[in-house]
């Protein structure tokens, strides 16, 4: 009997050592003074709650609910003890330091002192590289730590060399028991964007909440997505490894890894694009975090991932960066981004200028280039290549490009058509009079039309229809006429929390728009707590004429959510996130997932049927009958694949209409008809 009871005391403990084991605790690793509505959360098992949060420290308190996974405090001037008592009688504890500041980091040194002090680096770009390093001291040596701005652990060392993943602010936590001075490299001097934030009250619209169908790949390593396009039937991914200090390019087909191209180190490729004929590019940076370092780094690989090109150009006194990277007609490279310093023999504009750089796909070498801009920061984030061989850069800008008028608010948005020799063409600038930022841009080949996204907190063209809230920031989608340049309409989306965006990109049916968003549209059941803890990742699919089709919200946890690249492949959607704060996981890890939207398409092609037309026979061999019943004007029929690529181009308007398909390889298309009363879209099958 006793041996029985011994046995059973055993595995009790066993048993609740164990579940205690599979309960994972998230939160900050330390604080800076004075801190209010942290959060800390654990994971939990079936079957186990959260009975109570407790915390202790002269100043701390909890906020709000003391029950739940997640938990909000604030923090005094002394190091707190956080504990989760939990209803099988175990508890978690956590005590995280509470250290004071020291002055913020830029790029120069400044003085160490010989005590823990916690220093604040303001707001840097994804993919920044950054060097905080201890000099000019005496006996032990310091150790570093990199934190999140919410306190989340990053990297340690007796210096810090880290690229951001995220977009943002960071502290560095130094340990030192001796004065010295604190060496610093790659971190500009942050001045904040300003405006009025007047609060405009509209209405949103619904979203559709459910789950990622299929995942296609995911790292649990420190890892950050980059960038994502499709290649055929490939689909495209670049990815950092932030331990390596290397970037991954893989391709995947039918939802399986076909190759992997690997960088050398530090070298960080920020965006790629591809090409049916000529492969892959990608533009990013490479070498130190000193300004006499940093370099551009563009790259080619043909389509089975085989690198074909590798060249880097920089400025002599300041810090680049690669964002846009298109091909031109003839194969070359068109690379654009903005630059602290000067390219040689270029004169610097004002503080920071756009560049574009055309680059000979052979031989590496840069044979044209242009940098320009107002007398303030101006920064392009993405180009492509124009259906009449020019480049159009979109960008963002504090004052106006070329200097001419006043900016419209606090930052503007601004296209920029550059010719293949980099000779700028026009420049049109659009915006609220506050302030309006720039993420990504795509051209639509059948209109030749422009689509574009970023974020703005104001109201950028309310004579188009927009809703949102934008007291807080709000994700804009926006169609520009290529030949006018004008706002043909523009939706601005976002509740009453942040929202943030990185990417656009165009199906058969429309655009896709990526974001997260801290907030909760009607009738989705949103968990964030709003920008305290968490995101959700919102997918918005607007029509080519601008009506919202789909709003699918997801990744409903308790954890943050970061929107990296979107692509399509006839209905599925792809889409790149990275994944932060998990407990028991690196920072971040990275996933590659798909869901398909049989819905978007079943709508358009129920416009193409509820509008009169037919198209028969279905399947067809050689003769392609379109019938009008209601008698639209037809402008224009487009024949284009499944990947939304032009095929063949008609102007007309005649009764009977028929097309000629017989040249067709056999396979799967859309039929494209352009009216004067709208854009209708129906589907053919070759044999």
């Amino acid at each position: 009997m006793k041996a029985l009871t011994s046995l059973f005391l055993l595995l009790s403990v066993f048993y609740l050592q164990n579940l205690q084991a599979q309960i994972a605790y998230n939160g900050p690793y330390a604080l800076p003074y004075n801190r209010t509505e942290q959060f800390a959360s654990v994971d939990l098992p079936a079957g186990v709650s959260v009975v109570n949060w407790t915390i202790q420290g002269a100043g701390a308190s909890i906020q709000g609910a003391d029950n739940a996974r997640l938990v909000f405090f604030n923090v005094a001037t002394a190091s707190v003890t956080l504990t989760c008592n939990l209803s099988n009688g175990t508890n978690i504890s956590k005590t995280i330091p509470v250290i004071p500041q020291g002055q913020v980091l830029t790029e120069g040194t400044g003085a160490m002192n010989a005590n823990t002090t916690i220093h604040s680096v303001l707001q840097l770009l994804r993919g920044e590289r950054f060097k905080v390093k201890p000099i000019n001291y005496t006996g032990a040596k310091p150790t570093l730590v990199l934190v999140d701005f919410q306190g989340r652990y990053l990297a340690e060392g007796d210096s810090i060399d880290y690229r951001a993943p995220v977009r943002g602010s960071y502290y560095v936590i130094v340990n030192s028991t001796v004065a010295g001075e604190l060496k610093v490299e790659g971190i500009r001097v942050y001045a904040p964007e300003s405006g009025s934030n007047a609060k405009i009250d509209l209405n949103q619209p619904a979203a559709t909440v459910g789950n990622l169908e299929a995942e296609i790949d995911r790292s649990t390593t420190h890892t950050g997505g980059e960038s994502l396009v499709t290649l055929g039937n490939l689909v495209i991914s670049s990815v950092y490894h932030h331990d390596l200090k290397r970037t991954f390019i893989n391709a995947y087909q039918n939802d399986a890894l076909q190759w992997t191209w690997q960088s050398g180190d530090n070298e960080y490729i920020r965006t790629i694009t591809a090409d049916a004929t000529q492969g892959i590019a990608g533009i990013g940076s490479c070498g130190g975090a000193a300004k006499n370092q940093d370099s551009v780094l563009v790259i080619k690989l043909n389509n089975n991932g085989v690198r074909q090109l590798r060249t880097a150009f920089a400025s002599a006194n300041g810090i680049d960066y690669g964002y846009g990277i298109s091909f031109l007609t003839d194969g070359a490279l068109m690379a654009t981004g903005f630059t602290e310093g000067n390219l040689e023999g270029l004169p610097s504009i004002g503080e920071l200028d756009a560049f574009a750089c055309r680059i000979n796909p052979t031989t590496g070498s840069i044979t044209h280039k242009i940098q320009f801009g107002s007398d303030k920061n101006d920064r392009v984030f993405a180009s492509r290549t124009l259906a009449n061989g020019n480049v159009l850069l979109f960008g963002d800008t504090e004052g106006r490009i070329g200097n001419v008028g006043n900016s419209l608010g606090s930052n503007d948005i601004f296209l920029t058509e550059i010719n293949p020799n980099c000779v700028v063409v026009a420049t049109n600038h659009y915006g609220s009079n506050e302030n309006d930022l720039a993420f990504d841009l795509v051209i639509e080949p059948t209109s030749g039309d422009i689509f574009l996204t970023g974020m703005t907190i104001g109201n950028i063209a309310p004579q188009f229809g927009n809703v949102g809230n934008p007291d807080k920031p709000q994700v804009y989608t926006a169609r520009i006429n290529k030949t006018t340049k004008a706002i043909t309409w523009l939706k601005q989306l976002g509740p009453t929390e942040g929202q943030s965006g990185e990417t656009i990109a165009l199906s058969n049916f429309g655009v896709g728009t990526l974001f997260y968003t801290n907030g909760s549209f009607a009738g989705a059941n949103n968990n964030s707590l709003g920008t305290k803890a968490s995101d959700d990742m919102v997918v918005a699919f607007f029509d080519f004429d601008g009506n919202l089709k789909f709003l699918y919200q997801f990744d409903q946890t308790t954890q943050r959510i970061f929107a990296r690249g979107i692509t399509f492949q006839g209905n599925n959607i792809f889409v790149l996130r990275d994944h932060a704060y998990q407990p028991d996981k690196p920072f971040i890890t990275t996933g590659l997932d798909k869901f398909a939207l049989p819905a978007v398409v079943t709508a358009l092609e129920d416009d193409f049927e509820k509008n009169g037309f037919k198209i028969f026979p279905n399947p067809s061999i050689e003769i392609l009958n379109i019938q009008n019943e209601l008698g639209l004007e037809i402008e224009k029929i487009t024949i284009l694949n499944m990947q939304g690529k032009s095929i063949q181009e008609i102007n007309l308007n005649q009764t009977p209409l028929f097309l000629n398909v017989a040249d067709l390889p056999n396979g799967l298309y859309l039929l494209r008809l352009d009216c004067k009363q709208g854009v209708f879209v129906g589907k053919f099958l070759k044999i």
